[in-house]
Protein backbone atom coordinates (compact mmCIF):
# COMPACT_ATOMS: atom_id res chain seq x y z
CA UNK A 1 0.00 0.00 0.00
CA UNK A 2 2.90 2.10 0.95
CA UNK A 3 4.64 1.55 -2.74
CA UNK A 4 1.03 3.20 -4.44
CA UNK A 5 0.86 6.17 -1.76
CA UNK A 6 4.30 7.42 -3.20
CA UNK A 7 3.73 6.85 -6.95
CA UNK A 8 0.81 8.92 -6.49
CA UNK A 9 2.45 11.37 -4.58
CA UNK A 10 5.43 11.40 -6.81
CA UNK A 11 2.64 11.53 -10.16
CA UNK A 12 1.41 14.40 -8.22
CA UNK A 13 4.54 16.38 -7.56
CA UNK A 14 5.69 16.10 -11.28
CA UNK A 15 2.25 17.09 -12.40
CA UNK A 16 2.03 20.11 -10.34
CA UNK A 17 5.86 20.98 -11.11
CA UNK A 18 5.02 21.08 -14.90
CA UNK A 19 2.40 23.36 -14.41
CA UNK A 20 3.87 25.57 -12.52
CA UNK A 21 7.27 26.12 -14.73
CA UNK A 22 8.75 29.21 -16.26
CA UNK A 23 7.33 30.80 -19.10
CA UNK A 24 9.93 30.38 -21.96
CA UNK A 25 11.90 33.19 -22.10
CA UNK A 26 11.52 35.25 -25.48
CA UNK A 27 13.43 33.67 -28.33
CA UNK A 28 15.22 36.34 -30.19
CA UNK A 29 18.67 37.21 -27.15
CA UNK A 30 21.81 35.20 -28.52
CA UNK A 31 21.61 37.10 -31.92
CA UNK A 32 25.64 38.35 -31.75
CA UNK A 33 27.23 40.87 -33.60
CA UNK A 34 29.63 39.93 -35.94
CA UNK A 35 30.76 42.35 -38.98
CA UNK A 36 29.93 45.93 -39.49
CA UNK A 37 31.17 48.38 -42.55
CA UNK A 38 30.39 51.80 -43.81
CA UNK A 39 32.09 53.78 -46.83
CA UNK A 40 33.28 57.12 -46.32
CA UNK A 41 29.85 58.42 -47.65
CA UNK A 42 27.63 56.36 -45.26
CA UNK A 43 25.62 55.13 -48.58
CA UNK A 44 26.99 51.81 -48.14
CA UNK A 45 26.80 50.45 -44.79
CA UNK A 46 25.82 47.01 -43.25
CA UNK A 47 25.85 45.31 -39.99
CA UNK A 48 25.58 41.68 -40.07
CA UNK A 49 24.43 39.51 -36.77
CA UNK A 50 25.30 35.39 -36.50
CA UNK A 51 23.48 33.10 -34.14
CA UNK A 52 24.53 29.84 -32.90
CA UNK A 53 21.63 28.68 -31.31
CA UNK A 54 18.34 27.74 -32.46
CA UNK A 55 14.84 28.77 -31.56
CA UNK A 56 16.19 32.75 -31.98
CA UNK A 57 13.24 33.97 -34.37
CA UNK A 58 11.13 36.19 -32.28
CA UNK A 59 12.37 39.53 -33.94
CA UNK A 60 9.21 41.11 -35.16
CA UNK A 61 9.35 43.99 -33.43
CA UNK A 62 12.78 43.97 -32.13
CA UNK A 63 14.98 47.16 -32.71
CA UNK A 64 18.43 47.83 -33.34
CA UNK A 65 19.73 51.64 -32.29
CA UNK A 66 23.21 53.46 -32.92
CA UNK A 67 23.87 56.13 -30.72
CA UNK A 68 26.81 58.72 -30.89
CA UNK A 69 27.38 62.25 -29.26
CA UNK A 70 23.59 62.69 -28.24
CA UNK A 71 22.10 61.60 -31.65
CA UNK A 72 20.37 58.23 -31.78
CA UNK A 73 19.63 55.92 -34.85
CA UNK A 74 16.82 53.24 -34.73
CA UNK A 75 15.54 50.76 -36.68
CA UNK A 76 12.41 48.09 -36.06
CA UNK A 77 12.13 44.93 -37.46
CA UNK A 78 9.20 43.74 -39.44
CA UNK A 79 9.38 40.17 -39.49
CA UNK A 80 10.69 36.88 -38.62
CA UNK A 81 13.41 34.82 -39.80
CA UNK A 82 11.83 32.65 -42.84
CA UNK A 83 13.05 29.26 -40.70
CA UNK A 84 15.52 28.44 -37.58
CA UNK A 85 18.17 30.81 -36.46
CA UNK A 86 20.83 27.82 -35.79
CA UNK A 87 24.36 29.10 -37.50
CA UNK A 88 22.54 31.87 -39.80
CA UNK A 89 23.41 35.24 -40.55
CA UNK A 90 20.95 38.41 -40.59
CA UNK A 91 22.09 41.18 -42.78
CA UNK A 92 21.07 44.50 -42.20
CA UNK A 93 22.19 47.10 -45.07
CA UNK A 94 21.35 49.94 -47.31
CA UNK A 95 19.70 49.77 -50.84
CA UNK A 96 22.99 50.02 -52.44
CA UNK A 97 25.19 47.24 -50.80
CA UNK A 98 23.64 44.64 -53.31
CA UNK A 99 24.59 46.47 -56.55
CA UNK A 100 28.23 47.28 -54.90
CA UNK A 101 28.87 43.54 -54.30
CA UNK A 102 27.07 42.17 -51.36
CA UNK A 103 23.87 39.73 -50.86
CA UNK A 104 20.60 41.05 -50.75
CA UNK A 105 20.00 42.02 -47.07
CA UNK A 106 17.73 40.92 -44.85
CA UNK A 107 16.52 44.37 -43.70
CA UNK A 108 17.20 47.65 -45.41
CA UNK A 109 18.37 50.21 -43.11
CA UNK A 110 18.42 53.75 -44.20
CA UNK A 111 21.65 55.07 -45.39
CA UNK A 112 24.13 57.10 -42.93
CA UNK A 113 22.33 54.48 -40.14
CA UNK A 114 26.05 53.72 -38.40
CA UNK A 115 28.01 56.37 -37.60
CA UNK A 116 31.38 56.14 -38.85
CA UNK A 117 33.01 57.90 -36.07
CA UNK A 118 32.15 55.61 -33.38
CA UNK A 119 29.36 54.87 -30.82
CA UNK A 120 27.27 52.23 -29.53
CA UNK A 121 25.38 49.53 -31.08
CA UNK A 122 21.83 48.39 -29.12
CA UNK A 123 20.08 45.51 -30.27
CA UNK A 124 16.59 43.69 -29.34
CA UNK A 125 17.02 45.20 -25.70
CA UNK A 126 19.57 42.69 -24.68
CA UNK A 127 22.72 43.00 -26.04
CA UNK A 128 24.98 46.26 -27.09
CA UNK A 129 28.42 47.15 -27.30
CA UNK A 130 30.56 50.19 -28.15
CA UNK A 131 32.57 50.35 -30.97
CA UNK A 132 35.33 52.62 -32.36
CA UNK A 133 35.59 55.07 -36.10
CA UNK A 134 35.21 52.62 -38.49
CA UNK A 135 37.20 52.09 -41.59
CA UNK A 136 35.78 53.90 -44.42
CA UNK A 137 38.53 53.06 -46.93
CA UNK A 138 35.16 51.40 -49.14
CA UNK A 139 37.24 47.26 -48.51
CA UNK A 140 37.48 47.43 -44.63
CA UNK A 141 34.97 45.79 -41.91
CA UNK A 142 35.16 45.52 -38.28
CA UNK A 143 34.95 42.09 -37.70
CA UNK A 144 33.70 42.30 -33.85
CA UNK A 145 36.20 41.53 -31.73
CA UNK A 146 38.90 40.62 -34.20
CA UNK A 147 40.15 43.80 -35.86
CA UNK A 148 39.00 44.94 -38.99
CA UNK A 149 39.19 42.64 -42.55
CA UNK A 150 38.03 42.46 -45.62
CA UNK A 151 34.46 42.53 -45.66
CA UNK A 152 32.58 39.80 -46.30
CA UNK A 153 28.44 40.26 -45.92
CA UNK A 154 26.11 37.22 -45.52
CA UNK A 155 22.32 36.98 -45.56
CA UNK A 156 19.97 34.42 -43.54
CA UNK A 157 20.32 32.34 -46.77
CA UNK A 158 23.51 31.84 -46.58
CA UNK A 159 24.69 34.10 -49.85
CA UNK A 160 28.19 35.66 -49.02
CA UNK A 161 29.50 38.86 -51.16
CA UNK A 162 32.30 41.65 -50.77
CA UNK A 163 31.79 44.79 -51.51
CA UNK A 164 33.93 47.11 -53.50
CA UNK A 165 32.90 50.81 -53.38
CA UNK A 166 33.58 52.90 -56.31
CA UNK A 167 35.18 56.34 -55.72
CA UNK A 168 32.47 59.03 -55.54
CA UNK A 169 31.90 60.91 -58.36
CA UNK A 170 33.49 63.89 -57.34
CA UNK A 171 36.67 62.31 -56.79
CA UNK A 172 36.49 61.44 -60.75
CA UNK A 173 35.88 64.81 -61.74
CA UNK A 174 39.04 65.96 -59.35
CA UNK A 175 41.39 63.25 -61.15
CA UNK A 176 39.85 64.75 -64.69
CA UNK A 177 40.50 67.94 -64.18
CA UNK A 178 43.64 67.11 -62.66
CA UNK A 179 45.07 65.06 -65.73
CA UNK A 180 43.54 67.47 -68.05
CA UNK A 181 45.85 70.70 -66.39
CA UNK A 182 48.62 68.22 -66.42
CA UNK A 183 47.74 68.03 -69.94
CA UNK A 184 47.73 71.49 -70.88
CA UNK A 185 50.81 72.64 -69.21
CA UNK A 186 52.55 69.69 -71.02
CA UNK A 187 51.48 70.57 -74.01
CA UNK A 188 52.22 74.58 -73.35
CA UNK A 189 55.95 73.63 -72.33
CA UNK A 190 56.63 72.03 -75.95
CA UNK A 191 55.38 75.09 -77.71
Amino acid sequence: MRKKIHFRVAGAAVAVATMIAPPAQAAFHLWNIREIYTDASGSLQFIELFCPASGQTFLNGQQISVTSAGQTHTFTLNKDPSSDSLNHTLLFGTTGIHTAGAPTPDFTIPNNFLFSGGGTISFFGANSGTYTALPTDGTLSRNWGDGNGVNSPQNFAGQTGTIVAVPEPATFALLGIGSLGLFCAFRRSRW
